[in-house]
């Protein structure tokens, strides 16, 4: 079969590159000006597209449409964020993170947001360009989100009340189809104590005594969730991340404060994960200590079976196109496929160009095969699904 798509690799790095170089740092959330750009490309190559206030007026969302709905012929939404996490420690980058490096010689693109995932929203925008030019039988749907990076409501917003026969969302997975996302949720417990002075550690209560408490019943709740597993994605996981408490060093602590990253799987509820999460702190309760436990943010697990047909087109043309990988596969990840399964009813894979071990790393990169073939696979499986 020949190519369907005419795009070459300079002209598909150049676009990410331009991508790039909008800083569309999250937090703060900073996606507009990118949100801007990706709006004028569209029009500019004569599609349908909207910058959509919702959920939040000064951080616009774009959508866009291609196709006169054809019922007879499917309706595909393509997905990507435009938010990217901060750069960190700027000494690490060799490059500046947003100018959007394009290096020919090697075949990459570097800056921030390169593979996470503006290569996956540039490839979404150059195959829409290349189908919009013969017209789509059904309905092509580009929905382009901020806030993934902080669990907001962007992508949830854009498919509210959107009925579509398939998705794609087009996180970094070097073109493997993945059908299944882990969950995660953040926890923020905080163990009260009474201040005191350091000499007379028995006058009051410190609550690093009451986290020490913690030890063993952590222990033992990780090891007991870490039987529950998923073929696809593995384990269920809570692991301490941020530990911030006490006044002085002479000072017995009257507040400590631990945040949980807690990744979950489809079977597991944020409900049922609630109260396990408040149970492990019962021993420091038992010791005399007020503790409180929040869930601060949710990412839900999603999954749709292994041969649904949107995962089998796009397998098939990814191993045509690119010898990409056909076994199933999930991503440990949480991503917002979440919001087209859950909250839209819309069978949606997980799937894209970009390199995933470069996610929120210095000098991230994204390799310009990748991008050009997931437009070809792109164009192939719109061209299967939309049109007659």
């Amino acid at each position: 079969m020949d190519d369907r798509s005419t795009v070459s690799e300079q002209e598909a790095a150049t676009l990410l590159g331009e991508l790039v170089s909008y800083d569309s740092q999250n937090p703060p959330g900073d996606e507009a000006a990118c949100a801007e750009f990706i709006y004028r490309w569209l029009t500019d190559a004569g599609i349908d597209a909207e910058l959509v206030a919702d959920p939040y007026p000064d951080r616009p969302q774009v959508r866009a449409t291609i196709g006169d709905g054809d019922t007879e012929r499917d309706h595909l939404v393509l997905n990507g964020h435009i938010d990217v996490v901060p750069p960190g420690n700027l000494e690490r980058w060799s490059v500046d993170p947003f100018e959007g490096v394009v290096d020919a010689d090697e075949g990459r693109v570097y800056g921030r947001g390169a593979s996470d995932m503006k290569a996956g929203v540039a490839a979404a925008m150059l195959a829409a360009r290349e189908v919009a030019a013969d017209g789509v039988d059904g309905r092509l749907t580009l929905t382009f989100a901020m806030g993934e990076e902080t669990a907001e409501p962007g992508t949830k917003t854009l498919v509210e009340n959107l009925e579509a026969d398939a998705g794609i969302v087009l996180e970094p997975t070097e073109l493997e189809v993945q059908t299944v996302g882990k969950g995660l949720a953040w926890y923020v417990a905080t163990i009260s104590g009474d201040a005191g002075h350091a000499s007379k550690p028995h006058a009051g209560a410190n609550a690093v005594d009451g986290l020490f408490a913690l030890e063993e019943s952590l222990r033992a709740y990780r090891e007991r969730i870490a039987e529950r597993t998923h073929p696809l994605v593995g384990e269920s996981l809570c692991t301490p991340t941020v530990l911030e408490g006490g006044t002085k060093e002479n000072v017995l602590a009257e507040e400590v404060e631990i945040r949980f990253d807690r990744r979950f799987l489809p079977d597991e509820s944020p409900s049922e994960i609630d109260a396990e999460m408040d149970d492990l702190f019962e021993i420091v309760r038992e010791r005399g200590f007020d503790v409180t436990v929040e869930r601060t943010r949710t990412y839900e697990a999603a999954e749709i079976p292994i041969d649904a047909t949107i995962a089998e087109t796009v397998r098939d043309h990814a191993s045509t196109v690119a010898d990409a990988p056909t076994d199933p596969a999930g991503k440990s990840a949480a991503t917002d496929q979440r919001n087209l399964v859950n909250d839209a009813d819309i069978p949606t894979i997980i799937w894209g160009p970009g390199t995933p071990t470069q996610a929120h790393t210095a000098d991230e990169w994204a390799e310009t095969a990748y991008l050009v073939d997931a437009i070809e696979v792109l164009c192939r499986t719109i061209d299967d699904r939309c049109n007659a």
